[in-house]
């Protein structure tokens, strides 16, 4: 009966467990939020992040693959939580080259990475300070996929022509 338990329990934990490594976790620097790094980049230069949203656009240079990001708060799993709660956009940069197609619009994104900076680009009309990660792991996330229950009294039938 022991063993069941601890079997159970061990279940219970893996299935809350970060979907992100302790490897890279153990250097985030909590305080160094989207907010905090957009008001003070100086400040935060150089510090790891674990922040995350969906890709907007993806695009290689000679220094690697810039990767544009809607920034969205995390859950507790470190994944993006809906747009609706985005605080603005971030760049992460992939050293070398990152497939366009594997990183492409819409895809959930959790990347961890340093500070590297701030660099001004052209959105619309105006020009928006990016804060720059540089990308030390980063996690595609698949769509969330509603569960597929139905529940009822009674007799049902199915007719196919």
């Amino acid at each position: 009966m022991y063993t069941l338990y601890l079997f159970l329990s061990l279940l219970l934990f893996a299935g809350c467990a970060p979907a992100i490594s302790r490897e890279y976790l153990i250097h985030v620097d909590h305080s160094a939020t989207y907010t905090n790094v957009k008001i003070n980049t100086a400040k935060y230069m150089g510090t790891v992040v674990a922040w995350g949203g969906y890709v907007h656009h993806t695009q290689f240079t000679p220094e690697g693959t810039y990767i544009e990001v809607i920034q969205t708060p995390l859950d507790s799993r470190y994944r993006p939580l809906d747009m609706d709660q985005t605080r603005g956009r971030f760049l992460i940069l992939y050293p070398g080259f990152a497939e366009p197609v594997q990183y492409s619009p819409g895809k959930a994104i959790t990347v961890v990475g340093t500070v590297r900076g701030v660099q001004e680009l052209p959105l619309g009309e105006t020009h928006y300070a990016y804060p720059i990660i540089l990308r030390q792991y980063d996690r595609l996330w698949k769509p969330k996929v509603p569960p597929d229950v139905h529940l009822g009294i009674g007799v049902g039938a199915v007719f196919v022509d």
